[in-house]
């Protein structure tokens, strides 16, 4: 028996390093007796321990964020993907369809024969596959006709009015039934769940093939959403959005792309209003947000919303509303970094001649589960659980911020992430790796730094001051003038502590900042925690 210790160890300065270890997971699981199906559940503690396989989301969700992942990790990381893992992953992106109803169809996971119902929870994840797809061959023809195909579908059997689906139109149709199965039996379907969080994936679509029907129902999706869900008041309301929550982050992150895409300042409005609202009923300042909104283990969260929520506020943050940057910042270091289990010591690495349990603490390093703010584990005993659609999730979120942590702004290289980057251009270090801020240019150009809020100010003036630095602050930027000629710059950085009391339902927490950093956080009794407990 493995012994579950009170800390693990934790990342929360080296993005890429995460981005590697998060694709580990998904070159592994993979159920060879199935033609390689990916897994979906994941348990690392309880009765039901192990991988196993889930009617759609196996077949859909882990293989269209792991494509999504995978074309974008390998990107950045230069790890080469082996191409029988994309072959394997393509192969079920084309067989889902390959049935007389033209949509996906679930999985009999006890015959693994087809079955004529189609879960609409997943037509963000079957879109995400030809869009990686593509992205890995623009001129991938068949993916192209895929993604064609279900604009097509969605085209002819949605009211874009009120955001249904033409049940009985599709039935009379093609012969198939509609769910979703992340409603619950109260609920039955919602937008959000279904039409809503789709919308993220046409964007994406649209990004790497501008084809226009895409852009035109991702416009019309939101259109729906912002008359029926997305209300003025920013207010999250379960009965309008949905009680699983994941449903509502990925439509707020489709949105937030498109705003950002079409560069429309009414959408982005609306998705900062509920960003500033709604957001705070279901999350916290600093990145975990809860599962579903209806768990009684309320502390109990999950890192798909999280990456959702990252992504909307770098939408946001690039469309000038600079402490969205700010807060996309808090949310990697805090809680979407340190949440990767990355220490595995506490999960057994028998061997096993079942593959679905053999090797697991190797085979599962790097991937990310449903973290509460303090640990892996909401309390002793309780399920442990690593969905394998969530790695997929993390990763995609990490690969979007990396993109975001230096942009070129009008000709200014500008800083948007505390983060190290290098590229032709610039080398920057963090100074939360060394202490300071390390800059050399590469090119003569002016620089800007989104700093902390919590930056102490009075001393990095002074210093800019002693080294005869010209700047200019606006906000949260520093501006940087004239120091292509100086080499590499090292200013001294010193970020405030600060303790914040949170209280979310019936529950409070204490935490420790420096900067934009986590180093203590109340967690009596608790164990798999990711940062030293601090006590009331």
């Amino acid at each position: 028996m493995v012994e579950f210790p009170k800390y693990v160890k934790i990342n929360d300065l080296d993005l890429v390093m995460a981005i590697r270890e998060g694709m580990n997971p998904m070159l592994e699981w993979y159920d060879k007796k199935h033609n390689n199906l990916p897994y979906f559940w994941n348990y690392i503690s309880g009765p039901k321990y192990g991988n196993s396989h889930h009617k759609s989301y196996s077949c859909v969700h882990s293989m269209g964020r792991w494509l999504d992942a995978l074309v974008n990790a390998e990107a950045i990381t230069g790890e080469v993907v082996p191409q029988e893992i994309y072959d394997q992953l393509a192969f079920w992106a084309y067989e889902i369809f390959n049935n007389d109803t033209g949509m996906m169809a679930n999985l009999n996971v006890n015959t693994f024969e087809w079955e004529k119902v189609c879960d609409l929870h997943n037509l963000r994840e079957a879109m995400y596959a030809f869009v990686a797809l593509l992205k890995k061959n623009p001129n991938d023809q068949k993916a192209k006709k895929g993604a064609e195909h279900l604009i097509d579908m969605v085209d002819r059997y949605t009211d874009f009015e009120t955001g249904n689906w033409k049940t009985d139109l599709y039935e009379r149709e093609c012969g198939g039934k509609v769910e979703c199965g992340a409603s619950s039996e109260r609920e039955v379907y919602r937008f959000s769940s279904t039409l809503g969080r789709y919308i993220g994936g046409l964007v994406r679509l649209y990004m790497v093939y501008p084809y226009d029907k895409a852009l035109d129902q991702a416009i019309r999706l939101t259109d729906t959403a912002l008359k029926n869900v997305l209300l003025d008041d920013g207010e999250f309301d379960r009965e309008r959005f949905a009680e699983h929550l994941h449903s509502t982050s990925s439509m707020i992150s489709g949105i937030a792309m498109l705003g950002s895409l079409i560069q429309n300042q009414e959408i982005l409005c609306r998705v900062k209003k509920f960003m500033e609202n709604g957001y705070y009923q279901v999350a916290t300042d600093f990145g975990w947000c809860l599962e579903n909104d209806k768990r009684v283990d309320n502390w109990v969260g999950e890192i798909n919303n999280t990456g959702d929520y990252l992504e909307a506020c770098l939408c946001l943050g690039k469309a000038g509303y600079e402490e969205y940057y700010d807060r996309a910042d808090k949310m990697i270091r805090c809680h979407l970094l340190p949440s990767q289990l990355l220490d595995v010591s506490f999960i057994s690495d028998e061997e096993s001649e079942d593959d679905s349990i053999s090797k697991m603490a190797t085979r599962m390093k790097g991937a990310f589960g449903f973290p509460c703010p303090y640990g892996h584990e909401y309390e002793p005993g309780s399920e442990i659980s690593f969905n394998w659609d969530i790695v997929g999730g993390g990763v995609s979120s990490l690969c979007w911020a990396y993109n975001h942590i230096v942009t070129n702004v009008n000709g200014i290289i500008s800083v948007n992430l505390q983060f190290d980057y290098e590229d032709e251009k610039i080398c920057y270090r963090t100074p939360y790796s060394c202490g300071e801020m390390k800059i050399l240019l590469k090119e003569d150009r002016v620089v800007r730094c989104l700093m902390p809020k919590d930056v102490d100010w009075n001393a990095l003036i002074k210093e800019l001051n002693r080294q005869s630095i010209l700047f200019y602050i606006e906000g949260q930027w520093l501006y940087l003038y004239g120091i292509y000629q100086k080499g590499m710059l090292r200013l001294p950085v010193k970020y405030l502590k600060q303790r914040k009391k949170y209280s979310f339902r019936n529950n409070e927490l204490l935490v420790d900042y420096v900067g934009n950093r986590i180093v203590g956080m109340s967690s009596e009794g608790k164990r798999l925690c990711f940062f030293k407990e601090v006590n009331k």
